[in-house]
């Protein structure tokens, strides 16, 4: 007599049922393993948008610097800056671009306004920095190429330094002095703001250093405040759709060609730093999914040893149902519907559980956590994988027990 998948259901609800222990131990270990997966994946999810996020607060993925190479051995001879005739040149070259921006910076400059100064770092920047930087005004207008041509002496300020050098007055139309030279405000930035995870040193706004920065001309900044200053930092947005990559080595090479070869400049991506970012995202969700994996594994252990231990208890059962008739691959859908209802019970409350607990989480460690249907997916078919994978054994001794030998157990 065949069992029917319906009826072996049923018997697998009715042995959970009246071993409430035996299943509850069962379950436990399941549901921790699954919830530990749930926060795993909640916080690889949020991982991976928090840093989509810094990116886009950067400029975007579409951004490309080219910067001093720190890493280089300056004593073997060379000077990581670029003139103006290279500027222009390598501005040239470079196709589906949307927006460059040379800029030299002047550390540890004092903006003074009356009697008020503020120590800060001054940029001379082309108009093309606020496309690279994504950066929108919150009054006036930036730097354009009439400011670039004339040698304007005009300045734009970061939020915080107009906070703190004119309060609650309007900065716009007024002189401030820089290197003793006397600039008019005409404009003021939108304040950068991008909460960094956890409670270290370097919590709160991390990008508090861009309001507290000042931005002037980049033809003003070389002719009148420091002469001194030469490019040693070019920022470049490509078109969107363009290939990130090609604009990237183009520019490599054509800053490689300026210095005969030597490696006095570093030419990165955001789309490379994004991936390096995955990619040590990466190694932190194995580690932990592999404390998770160690968690469902002691759970399967005791479920293999459960149902082994069920198996010799309804050994006679057993014999009965083989000798009216049930076939070896119904003993075995028997037992595996069994198990299969006791890890999926356990992962359906394990992801209840993981889900209840994220907010938990998040506040504990500071972090962000973003929950998505994937981690729900995943986390029930790792708990219906272990309930197969666990679960075949003791089912299978079940469905190759001699009916004869079964039913003259005690």
């Amino acid at each position: 007599m065949a069992i029917s998948l319906a009826e072996s259901v049923q018997i697998g609800l009715i042995d959970v049922s009246t071993r409430k222990v035996r299943t509850a131990v069962t379950i436990f270990g399941i549901v921790l393993g699954v919830m530990s997966i749930m926060v795993v994946l909640a916080i690889v999810n949020g991982m991976n948008e928090v840093t989509l996020d810094w990116m886009q607060q950067r400029g975007g993925l579409d951004k490309i610097e080219i910067r001093p190479n720190w890493n280089y051995d300056f004593s073997r001879g060379g000077e990581a800056t670029l003139s103006m005739r290279e500027v222009d040149y390598l501005r040239s070259q470079l196709e589906d671009v949307e927006a460059f921006n040379p800029q030299v910076q002047a550390w540890g400059s004092i903006v003074q306004y009356r009697d008020q100064d503020f120590e800060t770092s001054a940029f001379g920047v082309y108009p093309d920095l606020q496309k690279v930087e994504d950066w929108e005004l919150g009054k006036g207008r930036f730097i354009n190429l009439e400011d670039i041509h004339n040698h304007n002496n005009v300045i734009v300020l970061g939020s915080t330094v107009a906070e703190r050098l004119f309060a609650n007055r309007n900065p716009l139309g007024q002189y401030v002095t820089l290197n003793k030279q006397q600039l008019m405000v005409i404009g003021v930035l939108q304040s950068k703001y991008w909460k960094n995870q956890g409670d270290g040193a370097f919590s709160g706004n991390v990008l508090e250093y861009m309001n507290r920065q000042v931005f002037i001309p980049l033809s003003t900044m070389i002719a009148k405040v420091n002469p001194n200053l030469k490019v040693e930092t070019v920022e470049i947005k490509a078109m969107p759709g363009k290939d990130v990559a090609k604009i990237k080595r183009k520019a490599e090479d054509i800053v490689l060609n300026f210095k005969r070869g030597r490696q006095l400049f570093r030419v990165s991506s955001a789309q490379e730093e994004m991936q390096t970012m995955k990619k040590s995202m990466v190694i932190f969700s194995v580690v932990f999914f592999l404390i998770a994996v160690i968690s469902l594994l002691v759970g399967g252990i005791v479920i293999t040893n459960i149902m082994l231990a069920s198996v010799k208890e309804r050994t006679r059962e057993i014999g009965v149902r083989i000798a009216v008739g049930a076939r070896g691959k119904d003993i075995l859908i028997q037992f595996l519907v069994q198990t299969i209802l006791i890890t999926t019970l356990g992962g359906v409350l394990g992801i209840l559980a993981g889900l209840a607990i994220l907010d938990v989480v998040a506040g504990f460690l500071d972090i962000t956590l973003k929950a998505a249907p994937n981690m729900i997916w995943v986390a029930l078919l790792v708990s219906l994988s272990t309930g197969l994978i666990f679960g075949i054994g003791p089912a299978y001794k079940a469905s190759k027990l001699d009916p004869v030998k079964a039913l003259m157990e005690d």
